[in-house]
């Protein structure tokens, strides 16, 4: 196992600011504060008109782990506001299963072939990582709106291209970081803007649990930076909404050359800081803790939080319930994204408020810088005892 640490001031961020000097971000709107059938998000969309132009049709690509999740979630939603109507898998047979399980009439074995269904209004991207922005590109092509898992590009460069041609098409483009648009967030962010909390000044959050060593031994597998740092990394720009000025990262390699363990700390404007400790070498709390001059706040479980402290006051946020359980935690919750999702379309919006273009080319831009830190400080290290064993 190898470690390292490394502090460097970040390039090339200034130009995501606004006029003000503040991320270019509008404010989350509020959300849905409960259970969907307990409160709004069911009963206050079944109160609309439920014209068939209202329904977003959905394509899958491809058929994952991730996809049975959000097929999970989309069934707790109303059927004429969301239904899956094509899913592509490489492999027949496991597209069927996935149809037959989900009730989807068309199965498909090419992504191209879902690109050019006329039944699909929007796609679903899912499959590994470098695979997004190719996907993404396809589909745009075909004039299907796209909600894409992160990353959406492996490049800001690559985010860019794919945002203007989002725009200049008309089209929805998300990329999937879907804890923006849950409860517990929107119930936190009232908090933080109200300044409940007075100035905040440091943001903690851990992210990790036990991975398999076949996964992260895998040449597919993108490490803990480019795989778990955007959900800590988000949620630090969303409290502080403002470019952090620099950072310092430390962090383990395993022998594959993998990243499998992080230490990220960014710093603000301000003497703010936010700090994020990754892993997937074992189980992490998974909480975040926001502390301010007036008081302190926590989520539980750093993606999709059913609790919220707020100065020792407890608010609980109950997921809806599906007649199927999600493979990954909590994952139900993607029904707010999804739903976000239909808003924006019916609207005409080729972004969403909650995470905006600007973000996901934030993102690209943040990840590659604190990936690149910490294997070039690897890379560093053993160039130097090479040239001291000579």
């Amino acid at each position: 196992m190898r470690s390292s640490s490394s502090f460097r001031r970040l390039r090339a961020t200034a130009q995501l600011r606004g006029r003000d000097g503040g991320l270019n971000t509008p404010r989350p709107q509020q959300l849905w504060p409960g259970n969907l059938s307990d409160f709004g998000l069911m009963n206050f969309y079944e109160s609309k008109a439920t014209m068939s132009r209202n329904t977003v049709r959905w394509g899958i690509a491809p058929v994952t782990l991730m996809a049975e999740d959000f097929a999970t979630a989309l069934s707790v939603l109303p059927s004429n506001h969301h239904c899956i109507t094509s899913c592509v898998d490489a492999y027949r047979s496991q597209g069927l299963v996935f149809a037959d399980r989900h009730q989807v009439p068309n199965v498909f074995t090419s992504f191209e072939e879902l690109a050019q269904c006329p039944q699909v209004d929007a796609v679903y991207i899912c499959p590994s990582n470098p695979m997004h922005c190719e996907l993404c590109h396809l589909m745009l092509n075909h004039d299907k709106h796209v909600l894409c898992e992160q990353p959406l590009c492996l490049t800001e460069d690559q985010v860019v291209e794919l945002v203007a041609k989002a725009k200049a098409r008309g089209l929805f483009l998300m990329e999937g970081i879907w804890s923006r648009c849950l409860p517990a967030y929107d119930k936190l962010r009232r908090e933080l803007k109200s300044s409940q909390l007075g100035k905040i000044q440091h943001v903690e959050c851990t992210l990790g649990w036990q991975m398999s060593n076949e996964l992260t031994k895998s040449v597919a597998y993108a490490g803990v930076t480019r795989d778990l740092a955007p959900y800590a990394i988000q949620l630090a720009l969303w409290v502080y909404r403002d470019v952090p000025q620099s950072m310092r990262v430390a962090g383990n390699l395993n022998h594959e050359g993998v990243d499998v363990a992080a230490n990220i700390e960014l710093l603000f404007r301000g003497n703010r800081s936010a700090r994020m400790i990754l892993s997937t070498e074992e189980q992490l709390s998974n909480l975040v803790m926001i502390h301010g001059s007036k008081g302190s706040a926590t989520l539980s479980n750093l993606w999709c939080p059913e609790l919220l402290v707020l100065n020792n006051v407890d608010y609980k946020f109950a997921l809806p319930q599906a007649k199927r359980a999600t493979i990954y935690h909590n994952r139900v919750g993607l029904c707010y994204e999804a739903e976000e999702v239909r808003q924006c379309i019916l609207r005409g919006c080729t972004e969403s408020k909650l995470f905006n273009h600007n973000e996901s080319r934030l993102m690209a831009n943040l990840t590659n810088q604190i990936h690149e830190m910490l294997h070039e400080t690897i890379q560093n290290q053993q160039e130097f005892k090479q040239k001291l064993a000579i």
